[in-house]
């Protein structure tokens, strides 16, 4: 198919288009539009590769003169053929539909290993190996030497390919690694020398990340590539360590050793030439003498891997005069090599920075910083002048001249560590020297400032905005793209616990607990009975592997596994990995089924795709963290934060999910595909974990699949597996996930690709828990948020945080300027981010107005302690905050304001503040005005925490003001329209919320035990706890004495023990009352509504399932029957996991809290028996509505006027509140006027009835004035 992409005619070999492709081809346009980089995710098996290759061997055809070479870098040679592959079919395709043969040239490049076809060199195993030998065939001067000595063997592919290949030009067309063997073997030519050949000429080359990231590669392999390359970095999620191993080195005792022997034997060579051909020597230094740049350039067959990164102006110096000399430079390496042993004798942990180590260097042993960076070039030379064959002999030294040179080349970045042992779990001495880099953008630099479009892309980038943090560069376009599905391809799951409730999790700590390990056995055992086919799974790391392997084992487990599938399991070694691949691939394709236990970070989880029946479940056992305790990784850590204010946690956490997303998304590979994603630890529940997971799984993965025990994952799986078994039909996927070209010439298709592209760039909102201090966390998230003000710059901000007697929740409420609709003003989001810092925009912090309201754990406080703790707050968040803030806002607020707070929320979410015909119910009798208005009737709202309990309700007009309990409050736009006011009753029961009653009730019958115990005995027994499970048994301290209580279980009874707990008998002072002699006024049960929150919600529904309508007979039987089984039954209960979301501390209250709701509803708030108005929820209307919401509206009521009243914050001259002074003045002197002028018009006009009819709502300016009386702030 042809595309146009903005003005671009691109062509596709596919009759089909995912909507994602489409989308990323736009942004991939972009990037090169503006000739900047470009850092892309899209999900994996939606066609990255076809994408990339169609969109810009499109663009280099049409702008040629912009961009003629595309240099695709991938990490795995299966990766690159099967670029190779698509890059075939879209050049055939080209010349299908132009008739015409392209002249485009692409190939595949890779190591001599997988490209010699050299009889005797290809069979050899490893690839230093096949080096070796090559060069002791290919070398010039062997090649000088065979045709003096007819006995020496030279390699005839390259021979033939020396004298033909160099003249002929290599036909037009796409190469991948087979085909240049092929071809090689045709020819009689050297496959690797041709493909290095062709770097130069080819239109599109596909190699591995280290042809361009390792400066030793690089500099020889790539250093020809035009500047208009086009560099493409595909699977680059863990690009930064690919940059960091390139440029990190590590030294052991036995390295030196062996380097020490490479000295010695040079030494001979040396001597040996002089006496053979000095000639050679002299000739040798007198190119040194020239420099670096004036050497005579090498054969290419005589390049030898030893020179790291050197900067220009290095390369432009002349060797100094003291290595210049073979045998001085000899002498010099002895030197620096005596020194590296002594420094390497420790007993004790040294770290040290290269500036540091290069001062005791010259200190010890008089060696300064000049000649150590040309130790690699000179080695080079000298390796090269005496015709040295075996040159992987000669490793070690070359790995102590690279240390040489790159320690005395860079003084930042990089950290030099020596330990006394090689690895922390070894006790024998071996010490090693670790010299490490610690910022991935040295290696990286040199590709951005040269090439001026580089793509960073893969499938698990999330959080897409660390790569530029780390990678130190700017990027024209980042994006992440979701995935669009005809039917839920992907079931992404958090299995949390086993059936026995224990939790699952590789947290360290836990690693040894058996009891983990049997519950990831039996998740295993589970899938491997229900889901067919092929199973991959993939363990933290290989010591782990092995020890949950060998416990398996001695479980049965293992037995157990292969009754159903056979098992393989990846190891260190690559080529029994290979064997296990092939070997599950052959039983999958048999039928019989396999499972595949690998490794996070290993070969598998890397480069190996499991596509269909290969792996249709993916079960990720743990959170794959490096090893935290590694010095390196502190170094690094320490680094990051200094330099980039990248903090510990947030880059391990970032590092870990990459990975454990990298595994789980090998299972899909197509649309057509299914699979499952298992991430089985608890850890994967928190938010700091879920929302690094890449969005196209996170929009698949709700919060029902969540904290799931194994059988409620079995469950799901099975029903799911049942409905990926219906045929997939092609038509029920055209115009939603495949488009043709005649869906893209819809308008209403690309409308609603435009709406899903901008979606991706959508803001929300955030609600998280905070830490006990509030830190403003550096840069972390500003891209984001600075890219959110410029796109949104009328949005406005609020914060209110809840210090509550269980934690602290931070609320972050986002709205736009006034549209006219009341249930648009605020909106609850979704989480952001951690921090309020991070998620609004820094340019918005100054008209953020913060409030810190702390509700019933803080008023048990003394009032000193309270105005302490507010102050010491409120000075610590004015220095370090720009939001806007004054002592008012940062209080121990009242139950009574909580409870109003909670009213007007509730009833705003339901939208009883918009007004309505005079035919709807309203909530009073009040009919002294016969025109007044009519309004929906609202809601009353119950809630009940741990510390207290409230009621809040709407009260008739003619309700007297008793006390704080009814407020009274204007909602119109001043507090003078009548017809506007509401009267509510609030308050709250201090101490009377579920646990503070409970601590009474344990109390109480601790004192009725005591009091009639007589015997001297240190135990005392009371077996008669009504409200405790039947034969539940618990210890309790008092007096010296144990008192052990056992549950009786009787509902009935523990009612009336509780109801003695309500103070019914408290004197009454303004009748009527409810419980502790507290004024209640009079509830029309007829038409008043209830909404019940919190434990209202988790007593009704958690075990007895009654959440939502309220029926006094159904939650009484339900309660009762709880009541009266006994623990073991309960107990059987929750170990077969028949409720998920309780743990055994809810079951042992349950009992307690039924009564005690119970007693607290119809005897202490006295409603009726018959009530029925009452509703248990937990969200309205899909909303979680917080007391919160209520705060935000009521606050911010007087804004920005309020700001204006501040002296201490910049605020008052802050150029919007100047003209919002200016713009009120002039609105004040038109109004006056205006009614002067037409007063009697204006009166006839705005008759009451007619008045209310146009006001629709409540709040038609964000700024109208909502007062409150009877409530001190």
């Amino acid at each position: 198919m042809k595309l146009n992409i903005d003005g671009l005619l691109v062509y596709m070999p596919y009759d089909f288009i995912y909507p994602e492709q489409y989308k990323y081809m736009h942004a991939l346009k972009r990037g090169l539009d503006h000739k900047g980089h470009c850092v892309l995710e899209m999900p994996s098996g939606t066609g990255k590769t076809i994408t990339l290759l169609s969109l810009i061997i499109a663009y280099m055809k049409r702008y040629p003169d912009q961009y003629n070479k595309l240099v695709y870098c991938s990490r795995t040679v299966p990766e690159i053929e099967k670029v190779m592959s698509e890059m075939k079919r879209l050049i055939s395709y080209y010349e299908k539909e132009l008739n015409e043969k392209q002249k485009f040239i692409g190939i595949a490049m890779s190591s001599r290993k997988n490209l010699c076809i050299h009889p005797e060199v290809s069979q050899l195993r490893l690839g230093k190996e096949v080096d070796s030998a090559c060069m002791n065939l290919t070398a010039s001067y062997i090649r000088e030497q065979s045709k003096q000595d007819r006995s020496i063997k030279t390699c005839s592919y390259y021979e033939q390919y020396d004298k033909n290949g160099r003249e002929e030009s290599i036909p037009y067309g796409v190469y991948n690694l087979e085909d240049m063997k092929l071809y090689g073997k045709a020819k009689h030519w050297c496959p690797y020398f041709l493909a290095r050949y062709i770097l130069t000429h080819a239109n599109a080359i596909v190699y591995s990340y280290h042809y361009l990231l390792d400066p030793k590669i690089a500099e020889i392999i790539s250093k020809e590539l035009p500047k208009t390359s086009i560099i493409v970095f595909d699977e680059a999620h863990n690009i930064d360590n690919v940059c960091i191993d390139s440029m990190s080195i590590t030294l052991t005792r036995k390295i030196l050793e062996r380097a020490q022997a490479n000295v010695e034997n040079l030494k001979i060579l040396v001597q040996n030439q002089k006496q053979k051909d000095a000639s050679r020597l002299k000739n040798e230094y007198e190119n040194l003498v020239k420099g670096l740049r004036e050497q005579a350039i090498q054969r290419e067959t005589d390049v030898i891997l030893t020179n790291p990164i050197l900067p220009e102006h290095v390369l432009q110096e002349n060797i100094p005069g003291n290595i210049r000399q073979a045998e001085h430079f000899l002498i010099f390496i002895k030197r620096f090599l005596e020194y590296m042993k002594t420094r390497m004798n420790i007993q004790h942990v040294v770290k040290e920075s290269p500036p540091s180590f290069l001062k005791d260097l010259q200190v010890r042993v008089c060696i300064e910083r000049k000649p150590l960076r040309f130790c690699s070039e000179r080695l080079r030379s000298l390796l090269r002048t005496l015709e040295t064959r075996d040159i992987h002999m000669y490793q070690p030294l070359m790995l102590l001249c690279n240390f040489a040179t790159i320690i005395s080349t860079y003084t930042k970045g990089f950290t030099l560590i020596i330990e006394p042992f090689f690895d922390s779990k070894s006790t024998v001495y071996n010490p090693v020297l670790h010299f490490t880099c610690l910022d991935s953008s040295i290696a990286i630099k040199p590709v951005f400032d040269r090439f001026q479009s580089v793509i960073i892309t893969s499938g698990t980038l999330s959080p897409i905005d660390m790569y530029p943090k780390i990678l130190s560069f700017t990027p024209a376009v980042m994006e992440t793209f979701t995935m669009t599905l005809t039917r839920p391809c992907i079931l992404p799951m958090i299995v949390t616990r086993g059936n026995d409730q224990i939790a699952i999790t590789s947290k360290f700590e836990l690693r040894e607990d058996q009891s983990v390990i049997r519950n990831y056995g039996i998740l295993l055992i589970e899938m491997c009975t229900h889901v067919p086919d092929g199973i991959v799974c993939f363990f933290t790391s290989y010591i782990y592997m092995e020890h949950v392997v060998a416990t398996w084992h001695d479980l049965g487990i293992i037995g157990q596994i292969q009754k159903y599938k056979l098992l393989f399991i990846e190891t260190p070694d690559s080529v029994e990995t290979s064997l296990a691949l092939y070997n599950y691939q052959k039983a999958c394709d048999n039928g019989r089924g396999a499972v595949l236990l690998s490794v996070a970070r290993g070969k598998v989880s890397e480069g190996v795709d499991f596509d269909n029946h290969l792996g249709r479940c993916v079960i990720m056992f743990g959170i794959p963290y490096v090893y935290t305790q590694s010095r390196i990784l502190q170094a690094r850590l320490d680094y990051l934060r200094e330099n980039f204010h990248i903090r510990e946690n947030d880059f391990l956490t970032f590092d870990a999910m990459r990975h454990a997303a990298q595994c789980v998304g090998r299972v899909l590979r197509g649309k057509s595909d299914y699979g499952i994603m298992i991430f089985a630890d608890k850890r994967f529940v928190r938010s700091d974990k879920r929302q690094k997971i890449p969005k196209w799984i996170q929009e698949y993965l709700s919060d029902s699949l969540a904290n799931l025990s194994i059988e409620e994952c079995v469950q799901i799986v099975k029903k799911w597996l049942k409905d990926m078994a219906q045929p997939l039909r092609q038509e029920d996927q055209l115009g939603i996930s495949l488009l043709t070209e005649e869906h893209l010439l819809s308008n209403e298709v690309l409308k609603n690709l435009e709406q899903s592209s901008s979606n991706v760039n959508s803001t929300t909102s955030t609600t998280t828990k905070i830490p006990d201090t509030i830190r403003n966390s550096g840069d972390a998230g500003v891209y984001v948020s600075e890219k959110l003000a410029n796109e949104n710059p009328d949005l406005h901000y609020g914060i209110v945080i809840d210090c509550g007697s269980s934690g602290s929740r931070l609320y972050i409420y986002i709205w736009p300027e006034h549209s006219g609709k009341p249930n648009e003003l605020l909106q609850i989001k979704q989480l952001l981010d951690n921090f309020a810092a991070n998620t609004i925009p820094s340019v918005k912090h100054i008209d953020t107005p913060l409030y810190i309201l702390a509700t019933a754990g803080l008023r048990f406080l003394t009032p000193n302690q309270q105005k302490q703790l507010l102050e010491d707050l409120f000075n610590d968040i004015e220095r370090d905050y720009k939001f806007l803030i004054e002592k008012t806002h940062i209080q121990v607020i009242s139950g009574q304001l909580e409870g109003i707070y909670s009213w007007i929320a509730i009833n705003y979410v339901l939208g009883r503040f918009q007004n309505t015909n005079t035919e709807s119910k309203s909530v009073t009798n009040d009919n002294s005005n016969l025109n007044s208005k009519r309004r929906p009737t609202t809601v009353g709202v119950l809630d009940m925490g741990g510390a207290s309990a409230q009621i809040a309700f709407e009260v008739s007009k003619t309700t007297p003001i008793v006390g704080k309990e009814v407020a009274e409050f204007s909602l119109g736009y001043d507090e003078h329209q009548e017809a506007l006011k509401y009267k509510i009753y609030v308050t709250t029961f201090l101490g009377y919320g579920a646990n503070k009653a409970y601590e009474k009730y344990i109390d109480r019958i601790i004192s009725i035990g005591l009091n009639s115990s007589t015997s001297d005995s240190p135990y005392i027994r009371i077996d008669d706890a009504d409200c405790l499970p039947r034969g539940y048994s618990t210890n309790y301290t008092r007096n010296n004495k144990t008192i052990i209580m056992t549950g009786e279980g009787d509902f009935a009874n523990c009612t009336k023990h509780l109801v003695m707990l309500l103070n019914l008998n408290a004197t009454c002072l303004n009748k009527p009352c409810s419980l502790n002699g507290i004024y209640q006024p009079q509830i029309n049960y007829d038409s008043q509504d209830f909404y019940g929150f919190s434990e209202f919600w988790y007593t009704m529904q958690d075990i007895l399932k009654l959440g939502g309508p309220y029926t006094r007979l159904a939650f009484l039987n339900a309660s009762t029957k709880f009541c009266n089984a006994n623990w073991n039954d309960i107990r059987q209960w929750y170990d077969e996991k028949s409720h998920p979301n309780i743990n055994l501390d809810r079951l042992i209250l349950q009992c307690f809290k039924s009564a005690w709701l119970y007693a607290f509803l119809h005897d202490g708030l006295k409603f009726p028996m018959n009530y029925q108005r009452l509703r248990s929820a937990s969200l309205v209307n899909n909303n979680d509505v917080q007391w919160t919401l209520g705060a935000i509206l009521y606050r911010t009521r007087f804004f920005p006027l309020q700001a204006i009243s501040r002296t201490k914050n910049t605020m008052f001259n802050h150029e919007s509140y100047i003209n919002s002074r200016i713009f009120i003045v002039i609105c004040m002197t038109l109004t006056i006027f205006l009614l002067i002028f037409a007063a009697q018009k204006i009166r006839s006009f705005m008759s009451r009835r007619k008045y209310y009819h146009s006001s629709s709502n409540i709040f038609n300016y964000r700024y109208q004035l909502l007062t409150l009386s009877a409530v001190d702030e």
